[in-house]
């Protein structure tokens, strides 16, 4: 072996080069992923421009209320986007009719979408450009998903002071998408455009900032990402965010086209999560850089799309990845195995060569290739350890306190740590170039697993794998000076690229899922772990390098400074508050409760003392199983809904009954919750009918149908019941806000607590029969 190979300060000076890079690269990484400049109303009037995009939100959006789906606020806002539409000399089409739509209940809604059309010089497919316009209850909804029908305009702008393409573009402006999908699903299966759709591209919101995430494909999408590749200015993406999307519980209007065969692209900005289906996802929070990217984004790919034949498209998805937003690069699924193959063979090849230049033993090769799932399992294990260690300090339900760069580096340098002394063990007696061939041949047998079993998670391997093989190549054939750079660069320049493809990843897991979820720390973890493996390899001491000490000293006081902001932090704070609803309950015999928080979330001591010292968990919501923190009020007598039977009929061994909703003209939800023993076989509404199946729509022992929306009030419904017998039920009335008695609990409330989803609401329960 090379007596530099032996030489403690030669080590101690890579290894500090290596946690430099490590360093460097996660900052420059972070702050590529920070918005664009956005471009002024001023900017020329050929190029999408945020300004004018935010200019028309705001027109749109009017007072900011929220205008959830089938609301008189979001008809106005339908009506600002029409005369938007009309005013760019479109013709807008109305699809106004009843969708239903299983989203763990049974929901059904009326919904108007708005369709407008760019028309094309040929007949063909089309490509559809998809936003939805309504927003949850509790927020007025700028970035989800005004800041998409802001961009879609702009866009729609844009396309008519352009020649006409070849192929049409359908703009889409659908309503109910935050419940189920809804106007999607009405336009997919009814509209007389859809089969001429070839391609959707749908733009969303999960935060209130960030940079547009291209996050989801189709699955045979691979010539869109190839049109994203040569268009995108600065592309953010990678084929492993649609492999973990696919696994969360989180769908968009892609889905529902999708599901209809549809190949598409679907783009959020995620940043400031806690912003998220709150009153402050408003315009003033809305980062107008995160518009600019949408725009371009979608702008672009209908540039390069609008005159390509749409019918002769290659089948097939692709393996992709940004670098640093500078390019974005792509290979075909069906590439990725052969390309890992041909790396793993150059590789076995090289280390011959390095063996016979330099020499090292096969035990030190299986030291390092055991280094690397080791030090997966370390980091995994010092992640798992903070989370048990902070909740017995903060509490299971506030784990993790609202300083985000404290928890960043608290987790970094835990796992940081793991690695580096689960290396040190494992290296202490191995030859350290045998340790690195090791390590680096588990990252090309790992790029042949994730080709073979996930090829989305393929590149996190193949990219850096590449680096390494080409460094493994050329350092045997370096000889005078160029030996030492070339050795020392072995070590160092795979780390590098690691660190590059990597960390982009952690970053976006932290944007998109955050701390306060499981999946996200445990994802972060892995991810900082899979990068500082390459540190393994150089955590040798020979006869007892005291500079290997002082840096595993150095890396437990980071933790533990870092530990000590993390907890002295407050547990939420304006910047990320505390998701509380307030509730109004009244029951059929007129007592009325209020209910702030679960026995899974604590409520703040301001809203649990505004509760009152009769205040007590309670399991008060028939239909739901988890408990409330809940306290009795002074019943407001508000009107309950009604349920009037109409007609009934016998069918076979069941019955077939007509009956009408009555529910008043502020109703937000109605909720009707048939027994199972009810043996509830379908229900139609306005000709859409669903059937219930086993464990289809169940709320606790109900089969529960769901009608949302003002058009509630006078619907019928159509419900096939098994049984011939009366069957009790209960009907649900809920309202937006809570009367006078919950006024202080609301207003107890602060800067740290804010409401969410559904917000602030008001139940009046009431007992049927059918």
């Amino acid at each position: 072996m090379s007596e530099m190979l032996q030489n403690k300060s030669w080590f101690g000076r890579t290894l500090l080069a290596v946690i430099v890079l490590l360093v460097l690269a996660a900052a420059l990484v972070r702050w590529r992923l920070d918005p664009v400049t956005p471009l002024g109303a001023d900017a020329p009037a050929e190029v999408f421009s945020a300004g004018r995009a935010v200019q028309v939100l705001g027109r749109l959006l009017g007072d900011q209320r929220p205008h959830p789906v089938d609301s008189s606020a979001n008809r106005a806002v339908q009506q600002r986007i029409s005369e938007t539409l009309q005013g760019l000399g479109y013709t807008v089409d109305v699809q106004d009719t009843t969708s239903c739509r299983s989203y763990g209940l049974l929901t059904c809604a009326r919904v108007r979408n708005l369709v407008a059309v760019h028309e094309g010089s040929a007949k063909g497919k089309a490509i559809l450009l998809s936003a939805h316009y309504d927003s949850v209850a509790a927020g007025p909804g700028a970035s989800d998903a005004g800041s998409a029908v802001a961009a879609l305009l702009e866009i729609a702008r844009l396309l008519k002071q352009a020649p006409a393409g070849k192929n049409s573009v359908v703009l889409l402006f659908n309503e109910g998408e935050e419940i189920a999908l809804l106007g999607a699903d009405a336009f997919a299966a009814r509209h007389p455009l859809a089969r001429d759709i070839a391609l959707a591209i749908n733009i969303e919101a999960r935060g209130t900032s960030g940079q547009s995430v291209m996050f989801e494909t189709g699955d045979s999408s691979g010539w869109l990402v190839d049109a994203l590749a040569s268009t995108a200015r600065r592309p953010l993406t990678n084929s492993l965010l649609y492999e973990v999307y696919r696994l969360m519980p989180n769908d968009t209007d892609l889905t529902v086209f999708k599901a209809r065969g549809l190949q598409g692209l679907n783009f959020a900005h995620g940043e400031q999560l806690p912003y998220y289906h709150t009153p402050r996802d408003n315009l003033q929070e809305l980062n107008p850089g995160s518009v600019q990217q949408h725009g371009d984004n979608v702008y672009g790919l209908v540039q390069a799309l609008r005159n390509a034949d749409l019918s002769q498209q290659p089948a097939g998805n692709r393996v992709y990845t940004d670098i640093l937003g500078l390019t974005l690069l792509h290979w075909p699924v069906s590439s990725t195995l052969p390309i890992a193959a041909v790396l793993l063979l150059a590789f076995v090849f090289a280390s011959w060569r390095l063996k016979r230049r330099y020499g090292y033993t096969a035990g030190s090769a299986l030291r390092g290739f055991l280094s690397f799932p080791l030090s997966l399992l370390a980091g995994a294990g010092a992640a798992y350890l903070l989370i048990w260690l902070l909740s017995l300090v903060n509490g299971s339900l506030t784990t993790w306190h609202s300083s985000v760069l404290a928890n960043r580096v608290l987790l970094w340098s835990a796992v940081l740590l793991a690695v580096f002394l689960c290396g040190r063990l494992l290296a202490r007696r191995a030859n350290p170039l045998g340790f690195w061939v090791g390590l680096a041949l588990a990252w090309l047998v790992m790029g042949v697993v994730s080709a073979l079993t996930l090829p989305g998670l393929s590149y996190l391997f193949i990219l850096p794998s590449s680096v390494l093989v080409i460094a493994a190549l050329v350092v045997p054939h370096l000889d005078g000076g160029a030996r030492a750079a070339g050795l020392s660069a072995l070590f160092w320049v795979p780390a590098l690229a690691a660190f590059i493809v990597v960390f982009p990843t952690v970053f976006l897991v932290e944007i998109m899922i955050g701390f306060r979820a499981l999946a996200g720390v445990l994802g972060m973890a892995a991810f900082v772990a899979l990068a500082a493996t390459f540190i393994a390899p150089l955590a040798v001491d020979g006869d007892g390098s005291r500079r290997l000490r002082y840096l595993s000293l150095a890396a437990a006081a980071v933790v533990i400074v870092s530990a000590v902001a993390s907890i002295l932090a407050p547990a939420y704070g304006p910047r990320s508050p505390q998701a509380v609803n307030v509730v109004y309950v009244q029951d059929q015999a007129g007592t009325a409760r209020l209910l702030a928080g679960t026995e899974y979330r604590m409520p703040p001591a301001a809203v649990r003392q505004a509760l009152g010292p009769q205040a007590a968990l309670e399991k008060v919501l028939p239909w739901v199983g988890m408990r409330f923190h809940a306290a009795p009020v002074a019943a407001a007598a508000l009107a309950p809904a009604k349920l009037t039977l109409l007609t009934e009929e016998a069918q076979g061994e069941g019955r077939r009954l007509t009956a009408r909703i009555d529910a008043g003209a502020d109703v937000q939800s109605v909720v009707l919750l048939l027994p199972r023993s009810a043996g509830l076989k379908a229900i139609e509404m306005d000709g859409q009918r669903v059937e219930y199946k086993e464990r289809f729509s169940e709320a606790g022992d109900y089969k529960a149908f769901v009608c949302r929306g003002e058009s509630c009030d006078g619907r019928q419904l159509l419900l096939e019941l098994s049984g011939k017998a009366p069957q009790a039920g209960l009907l649900v009335r809920m309202s937006a806000g809570v009367p006078e008695a919950g006024r202080a609990v609301v207003q107890a409330r602060d800067a740290n607590a804010i409401a969410q989803g559904d917000g602030d609401q008001s139940y009046v329960i009431s007992e049927i029969s059918l």
